[in-house]
């Protein structure tokens, strides 16, 4: 893990939460969609820096 993949991996799940703060706030309960958002965010990160690592491969 590097510094970039680290990084790729708070983005994603940054993403996540506020993606999922909004949807919460849609389906009228922001603690449930914090939590999905997370979860879709943690996986947003992982792809990232799987990316970011084949990028630095290259």
């Amino acid at each position: 893990m590097n510094t970039k993949q680290i990084t790729a991996i708070g983005v994603g799940v940054a993403l996540g939460t506020s993606i999922g703060t909004t949807v919460g706030a849609v389906i009228g309960n922001v603690a449930m969609g914090m939590i999905i958002g997370s979860m879709i965010g943690t996986i947003i990160g992982v792809v990232l820096s799987l990316v970011v690592y084949k990028e630095e491969e290259k």
